[in-house]
């Protein structure tokens, strides 16, 4: 990945929402959702959809923070939950790949 692009994902997931709560509210109208529910959570909002995912009823967990801006996203499909996005965990995974195994940054 090049340095111009690991910089604009790092300052998209420290200054952009990615996905605000009232995008998500869209998913109730379409065929395979159940229902797309909110309510409040420790640190923001928590966004609660229900809907049919690969031949599967499965409930999606958006986490906001108190700027709305998306924090985690967790799938709960026939008991198993499974985290599909958590933004520090993205972050750090990106400082990973700046930061060569002999600790020297990557070049431009």
């Amino acid at each position: 990945m090049e340095v111009e692009n690991i910089i604009k994902k790092v300052y998209d997931l420290i200054y952009s929402p990615i996905i605000t709560p009232y995008n998500l509210l869209e998913n109730a109208k379409l065929d395979n959702y159940m229902y797309v529910n909110y309510y409040k959570g420790d640190t923001g909002l928590i966004s609660e959809m229900k809907c049919i995912f690969e031949g599967e009823e499965t409930i999606f967990y958006y986490h906001f923070d108190a700027d709305d801006k998306l924090q985690k996203v967790f799938m709960d499909q026939v008991g198993n939950k499974t985290i599909l996005f958590e933004r520090t965990a993205e972050i750090e995974q990106i400082k990973k790949q700046l930061i060569k195994p002999d600790s020297t940054a990557v070049s431009a």
